[in-house]
């Protein structure tokens, strides 16, 4: 049997679970092959993987995940970012695995995981890319979870990211922000955040889940909005 097949027996989810080969990007791929809500596309290779803002992401190493559902809701992204980092975090317990607003896992400050949700042709994609045996880059800014303790793999971490969507959708709003209030990695902190084409530099003082930052710069507190914003350490 090989690799593909034996995914495609082995993942589970309240549907189907569609596993190529080899695909441009999962969010794409899952469209094409015609998936509807609680199925699951994955692939064994992702070649132009995409982040949020149209950012690409190298898939080598990794895992990329798209999971269907009917639809988004503002707290959706907040919810699935919990659930992934507490589910890694089980997964990795040596670490401490955090959330960079608005869509970013993290540990120590490097990058292990990213979340991409779009709507698209009435459904919504929720689309995840983790790095497990190698990280993308080697420039210090990403990280992989076997750097972090984790012993399985790739098979068992698209599974991992398989259910903690699904979980995701479990949550109530109260739970989904404590959540993700308590692995927050930004508030207190300097940083440097492109908005609407515009650079603002400050201190984070509030965030507020699936909707805005207040950033403390020198001149007023700046409220900037989530689906408009890019964090950078400043």
């Amino acid at each position: 049997m090989n690799e593909r097949d034996r995914w495609e027996q082995t993942l589970e989810g309240p549907g189907r679970v569609l596993v190529f080969e080899e695909a441009t990007s999962t969010q794409d791929a899952a469209l094409a092959g015609g998936l509807a809500a609680g199925d699951v596309c994955t692939a064994v290779r992702q070649t132009s993987g995409r982040g949020r803002r149209g950012k690409s992401w190298d898939a080598t190493g990794g895992v990329a995940v798209t999971v269907v559902l009917e639809q988004s809701t503002p707290m959706l992204p907040i919810a699935v970012g919990a659930s992934l980092a507490a589910s890694l975090n089980n997964a990795m317990p040596r670490v401490e695995v955090g959330i960079k607003w608005p869509n970013d896992i993290l540990v120590d400050g490097r990058k292990l995981a990213g979340i991409l949700i779009e709507e698209r042709e009435g459904r919504c994609l929720v689309g995840v890319g983790l790095n497990v045996l190698e990280p993308p880059t080697t420039d210090q800014v990403t990280i992989c979870m076997i750097e972090c303790g984790y012993k399985l793999g790739r098979l068992e971490a698209t599974q991992l990211v398989i259910n903690s969507v699904f979980t995701a959708t479990t949550l109530d709003e109260r739970t989904a922000i404590q959540t993700w209030k308590e692995r927050d990695v930004l508030i207190g902190t300097t940083q440097t955040v492109c908005s609407k084409g515009e650079s603002h530099t400050g201190l984070v003082i509030d965030i507020v889940p699936g909707n805005h930052m207040l950033l403390q710069t020198k001149d007023a507190i700046v409220t900037l909005d989530a689906d408009q914003s890019t964090v950078s350490a400043s």
